[in-house]
This record gives C-alpha cells, structure tokens and sequence, in this order.
C-alpha cells in the first residue's frame, strides 16, 4: 500500500527566534505567530521490493538506501529523513520519496514541514500513534541533531496543525492558541499578503544561534531588541483576537526594523532593494521569514495596489508565489 503524507510550510508573521529553547526561559517567555501556507512539503512511502529502506529526495535529486534503518548514513542532505527512520523504522522494506515545493532556503520551515511528514507517514506504516507534543518534541529533537544548532517549534507545530496560530513558549512548554475566526483572518491574509522569494537561500540555524549566544553572553541590546519583537507578536496576537487586522501591517514592519538589527546578515542590500522596490509601488511592510539573510518574503499590500507590488518585486529580481492559508494541517493524500 502507498501512503502519501502532506504539511503545509508557514508564514511567520512576528515572533520569530523567541521560540528557541532554552532562550523562552531565559527571556520570561517567548511568544510567535504564524499561518500555515498551501505550500507543501510530502513524503510518499511505497513498498520496496528491493534493500529494507530507500530514501529519494525529488528536489535534491539525491538518494541513500541500506540493509537496515539503522545503517542509513546520519550526515548529508538527507540525514534528517535517515535518523527519523532510524528512530522509526518501517516494519516492511519501504521506499520514502519526498519532495519540499519551496524553493530551497525559503525561510518556510519546509526542512521542519517535512519531518513532521516523515514522522507521521511512519507511524502511519506502524500502526502506532503519538499526542502532537511528542510528535513536535521528536521533530525538534531530529532537526536539532543535524543543524547543529537549537531549533524552535513554531514550524513543526504549523505543519502538523496548520490555520493561524499563536504560539507562547515558557516553563511549562508550549501553548497553542488557535486565532478566533480564523478562516476570516486567513481570507484577509491571503488578499493582504504577497509571498515572494528573494533569490538568496539561507540557514536560520546560524543566524538564531548568533541571536541565542549573544544573549547568553549578556549583551543588552540584543536582550532589549528580542524581548520588544516578543512584543510586538503579542501585539499581534491581541489584535487578531480583537479583530483588529488592520493593525499587522505596522506591526510586523516594526517587527523587521527591530529584527534586522539582531545580527549580521539578517537583511542583504538585495532583500532591502526588494523592499524599497515593493514601498515604492505601494506596499505597506514587508519581512523576510524566519531568521533572515535570505530567503522568502511577504509583504502586505492594499488590494488595489497589489498588482503593481508584485510586478515591483518580480522586476526586482523576486519570485512571486501563490498560495493559500491551510486550514489542514499534516494528512494523509
């Protein structure tokens, strides 16, 4: 039997980086907010009748495959996929092809979309199932022996749970709050937002990390700058609750104007020529997704003014991507 398992990537709209264990603690809580989007990351299991695992990744046009799940190699493109299967493994040969349809270093949390997927395909195939904290947990914990580096969990839980979340992360975990009239917010998301990606990929492992050990280290500034973006996404998220949407164009703008002062790197002079491109058509705000240097982008335009944004930002050098907000979440297709 073939099994086709399907998570969304998000869109982040202000908190990023605050989701990171152990900084939420040292912070007093961290809080994020983020929309799952149509774009989609999938893992397609097919049984094998050749070696026990084989793992084909479709957009890195690479492939490893063993005797056994344990043997799978732990380092390389495909490692995240190998050591959940090695936690995982299949009880039949099986065949695993994925497939990420952002572009590569988009800043979606597509890498973390599709581990979500992995991870749910193979429980699937083991008649086994898991609360979606475990399921999160064991995601972040895969993702982190690879990176190298502390991942946070807003991306895990977009994909597994999708619509528009808010996120508030302090010494009991993680708290999800699914944004009341959601589906209103989303249509009003999709008319308001452009989704572009920038032409640079990038790692948000490296540049979290340079935030997180700056922190640590004791330096003010980039104490004061991460606790005002934690801020403002509980600005964002108190005026979702209200039904004040209106306000998320000045709010995420002044999220990025804090955040591209966290740390080398985080804005490009390319991703600040797309956004004087997009202001000067019109646009309301823009900000990159995830941690920066690269990467997507979304940018909010009034609805009138939309077409001469995305063609600013296409003339720019962006590419423009299409999508809707998933209400979904992770299934099976």
């Amino acid at each position: 039997m073939e099994v086709t398992v399907q998570a969304p990537n998000r869109i982040d709209l202000a908190g990023g980086t605050t989701d990171l264990y152990p900084l939420y603690l040292l912070m007093d809580g961290g809080c994020t907010v983020n929309a799952a989007v149509s774009v989609a990351s999938t893992a397609t299991f097919s049984p094998s009748d050749g070696p026990a695992i084989k793992i084909v990744s479709q957009d890195l046009a690479a492939s490893v495959e063993a005797r056994e799940p344990n043997l799978l190699p732990l380092t390389g493109p495909l490692a995240l996929v190998s050591r959940a299967v090695a936690a995982l493994p299949p009880p039949d040969p099986t065949e695993i092809s994925t497939r990420n349809h952002a572009p590569a270093g988009s800043g979606l949390g597509a890498s973390s979309a599709l581990i979500v997927a992995v991870i749910s395909g193979l429980l699937k195939l083991r008649n086994e199932s898991m609360p979606p904290e475990d399921l999160i947990d064991l995601a972040c914990s895969l993702e982190t022996s690879v990176i190298g580096v502390p991942a946070g969990k807003q991306d895990y839980v977009a994909a597994l749970h999708g619509g528009v979340s808010v996120l508030e992360f302090g010494y009991r975990g993680l708290r999800r709050e699914s944004v009341p009239e959601g589906r209103t917010v989303g249509e009003w998301l999709e008319r308001s937002l452009i989704l572009s990606y920038t032409g640079e990929g990038r790692f948000s492992g490296l540049n979290n990390w340079e935030v997180t050990k700056a922190f640590i280290d004791g330096r003010q500034d980039v104490r004061d700058k991460l606790t005002r973006i934690r801020d403002i996404a509980r600005q964002v998220a108190a005026a979702l609750r209200s039904g004040g949407i209106n306000e998320l164009p000045a709010l995420v703008d002044e999220e990025w104007r804090v955040r591209r002062t966290l740390a080398p790197g985080v804005s490009t002079s390319r991703i600040q020529g797309l956004m004087d491109a997009a202001a000067e058509a019109g646009a309301l705000a823009s900000k990159i997704c995830g941690a920066g240097g690269g990467g997507c982008m979304i940018t909010f335009a009034e609805p009138h003014k939309r077409a001469a944004v995305e063609e600013a930002l296409r003339a720019g050098g962006g590419q423009v991507i299409q999508f809707t907000i998933d209400f979904e979440g992770t299934i099976a297709v």
